[in-house]
């Protein structure tokens, strides 16, 4: 490999580093874990029950990758912190963390209940606030660390109707992504978030119900014709994990086909 060459892979590269992914059994968190473990990062795959977690090391063996399962609830404070206890204890605390759990409720403004409300919040918000703070008290010890929050273009415009609930708690995550990210950069942490457009997802099945809607919705909002695919994360989680982007913090990187842009 010549100079310039291993130049441009040790920017990327993510070897002798750990990786933990919040909700990396669904299929966005599933991606993000795959393109980590692929550029050199040893993978902890947690998800809401051990038997999910199991499942997601499974798949990520089968590419060859080095995973180990966490079973982690977000809305829970006791259950994160006896993941990550569990974690220390075996020397695996994350350098990369991950917060890609979340939940998509959607009701109108009108008709959102006090329950649809308090569950979104819990996991989107809530948990991805509590996951990080665990994560920077560790990180902080070592004096490094790389917090990447998941948001959505609902956490920056309004992406559609029956919205309010699932939109306010990705705006509140991209603006606790800025507070996070001032708050630790003297202590080496960078905070981040990408937020996807619609990805095409167990999660956004119902925004995407027929063929005639998902062309309606690339027809009137997506520049690029198509809507995202998990995939379509994989360089975006990987170049905020990495060296590459060591001077930035606070971004909210969007992967949405030119969605924000078009409005």
């Amino acid at each position: 490999m010549r100079g310039s060459d291993a130049t441009v892979h040790s920017l990327f590269s993510l070897t002798g580093r750990t990786a933990l992914v919040t909700g990396a059994a669904g299929g966005l968190g599933l991606a993000q874990a795959l393109a980590l473990g692929r550029a050199g990062a040893r993978l902890v795959a947690s998800d809401i029950s051990h038997e999910a977690a199991v499942t997601a090391c499974d798949q990520l063996r089968e590419h060859g990758l080095d995973c180990v399962p966490l079973a982690l609830d977000v809305t829970s404070k006791a259950s994160i912190d006896a993941a990550f206890d569990t974690l220390e204890a075996g020397g695996d605390s994350p350098d990369i963390l991950v917060n890609n759990a979340g939940v998509s409720l959607r009701n109108s403004a009108l008709e959102a209940t006090p329950e649809e409300f308090d569950t979104t919040l819990s996991i989107n918000l809530r948990g991805t606030y509590f996951t990080a703070q665990r994560a920077a008290r560790a990180m902080r010890r070592r004096g490094h660390g790389r917090i990447i929050n998941l948001s959505s273009i609902g956490g920056l415009v309004v992406d559609g109707e029956r919205s309010s609930v699932y939109d306010a708690s990705k705006a509140a995550v991209v603006h606790v992504t800025r507070n996070m990210a001032y708050e630790w950069g003297p202590y080496g942490i960078r905070v981040n978030s990408i937020a996807p457009g619609y990805m095409r997802t167990t999660m956004t099945s119902d925004l995407l119900p027929t063929p005639e809607t998902e062309a309606r919705i690339v027809d009137g909002h997506i520049p690029l014709g198509r809507v995202g695919e998990p995939d379509d994360l994989s360089g975006a989680v990987v170049f905020l994990a990495s060296p590459a982007s060591s001077y930035v913090t606070g971004h909210t990187l969007t992967v949405d086909g030119g969605w924000t842009a078009a409005l």
